[in-house]
């Protein structure tokens, strides 16, 4: 199968010619391609976008690009997740740092006090507390 024809704009092959310019002077620049096109073919109309695009393309395949380091990002900035992907769930506070927030210290002695009494174990103090608040409603 044959090759296509490479596209031209009123009979100028914008891409060869770019392409021709960068090859004979590697430090020329955006702009001065588009007026050295404009130069040599004074009745032909350049879109200056695509003209920018094969000019980019033309130094990237002649290996005349340089990259550039990105940036850090300064901290808090973002949670660093990818774009569409869930937000991590934040961590729970403990317990026991949250109970002890709001609760007075002689009742956190007599909670202790009444695990000694239940010889520690949770489940009959939690029982104890239960039967205590059945007996008050009453």
């Amino acid at each position: 199968m044959a090759k296509r024809a490479a596209a031209s704009k009123d009979g100028v092959n914008v891409s060869a010619e770019i392409r021709a310019l960068v090859e004979s002077n590697k430090d020329i620049r955006g702009p001065e391609v588009i007026t050295a096109l404009k130069e040599k073919f004074p009745g032909a109309k350049f879109n200056n976008a695509s003209v920018q695009v094969a000019f980019a393309n033309a130094r990237k395949k002649l290996g005349l690009t340089r990259t550039l380091k990105k940036k850090p990002r300064p901290v808090g900035s973002g949670s660093g997740r990818r774009p569409g992907r869930p937000a991590a769930a934040a961590p729970a506070a403990p317990a026991a740092v949250a109970a002890a927030a709001g609760v007075d210290f002689s009742l956190l002695q007599a909670a202790k006090t009444l695990l000694q009494h239940c010889k520690g174990d949770v489940a009959a103090a939690q029982q104890a507390l239960k039967q205590l608040a059945a007996l008050q409603m009453g």
